[in-house]
């Protein structure tokens, strides 16, 4: 018997397993090879939401908890994954200016936005009314942990490429049965593949599909992230990665002439200088209704739990909710009710 059945494998799924082998349980990783958001990872751990200069829920929090993941992997795989930055946030009025001040001051936020003001200093770069510094923020290399943990998993037997077939699971009361092996619990985390899943497809989860442009920029050479009504963030020889777009009414994982479109038409309303269109990556993300997360036991099959809906900033989240997840499981710690899905209890009709 095992400990944990793990289903799915992106950011929620490499968190959950890195979760469980530190803690010496066994576990075994099933993965649909399938292109998601969970694939196209922008890593960007910023807790400050830029449109109002205020804190996102719980990010400043989680991310604390977070990065320990984060530097484990480092030291797993004796590379670099985190990369810190600056980013520069275009103010567009005299009125932004002041709220960046103002916001700047409040707790929380003086650990990220600083003051005063700065006038702009980037050339090729439009701000006639100055640019907000935060600091203490960055990038996260998901994608390239995701590739060395799944290669790891691998030769260790730990991680299968297969369809997960939901008929096949058999449901005891403090077990399961899968293809002739015993778990003891089952953790999915799908992303929105959890659409698919006939126990916790109930739950109202939503998908937007998020667009980005790699481009490359000859005369513009910039270690830090501009955010005006899209982020530009650089990784490395002139090359920036342009995002994103959300679109709900097409969840396939090709550019669309519309995103591509509106990504540089809000691109050039800052950008001034030559630049070259050099890639493109597009993935769908799982959005749940209150933009909050998922996680918690099934409310009847007992051995089922779920993981999902990290929202935009899954790679600040995922690692903080796997631990809170795996306390519930092991130690029967409470969750917060805010990220429950007891909260949507009401949608769920016992078979």
């Amino acid at each position: 018997m095992k400990d944990f059945l793990i289903v799915g494998f992106g950011l929620a799924g490499m968190s959950m397993a890195s979760v469980l082998e530190r803690r010496e349980r066994s576990f075994r990783v099933v993965d649909t090879p399938t292109p998601d958001a969970h694939r196209v990872i922008g890593g960007m751990y910023n807790p400050v939401i830029l449109k109002r200069f205020s804190p996102a829920w719980q990010a400043h929090e989680m991310w604390q908890q977070s990065v320990k993941t984060y530097r484990w992997f480092e030291q797993k795989f004796q590379q670099t994954f985190i990369k810190p930055f600056d980013i520069y946030r275009i103010l567009h009025s005299v009125e932004e200016q002041n709220n960046w001040v103002v916001a700047s001051d409040k707790a929380v936020m003086n650990q990220y936005m600083l003051t005063p003001v700065k006038p702009n200093f980037i050339n090729g770069i439009e701000a006639p009314y100055g640019l907000g510094q935060l600091h203490n923020v960055g990038r996260v290399e998901g994608e390239l942990i995701l590739a060395h943990y799944n290669k790891y998993l691998r030769e260790q037997q730990l991680l299968h490429d297969v369809t997960f077939d939901y008929a096949d699971l058999v449901i005891k009361e403090d077990h399961v049965d899968y293809h002739g092996e015993i778990y003891r619990h089952v953790i999915f985390a799908e992303g929105s593949y959890i659409a698919h899943n006939p126990f916790f497809n109930y739950l109202p989860m939503k998908v937007s599909k998020g667009e980005m442009l790699i481009i490359h920029v000859p005369d513009l050479s910039l270690n830090d992230t501009i955010k005006s009504k899209v982020f530009m963030v650089p990784f490395g020889q002139q090359l920036f990665i342009v995002g994103s777009t959300y679109h709900w009414d097409d969840t396939t994982h090709l550019l669309t002439a519309k995103g591509q479109e509106e990504l540089e038409s809000k691109l050039k309303k800052f950008l001034k200088l030559p630049y070259t269109v050099m890639d493109y990556k597009a993935g769908v993300r799982p959005t749940v209704s209150d933009r909050r997360p998922l996680l918690g036991q099934h409310p009847q099959y007992q051995p089922l739990y779920v993981l999902n809906g990290l929202g935009t900033r899954g790679i600040i989240y995922a690692p903080a909710l796997a631990e809170t997840l795996y306390e519930m499981i092991v130690s029967h710690k409470p969750v917060d009710e805010a990220m429950h899905i007891g909260r949507f209890k009401q949608h769920y009709q016992y078979q």
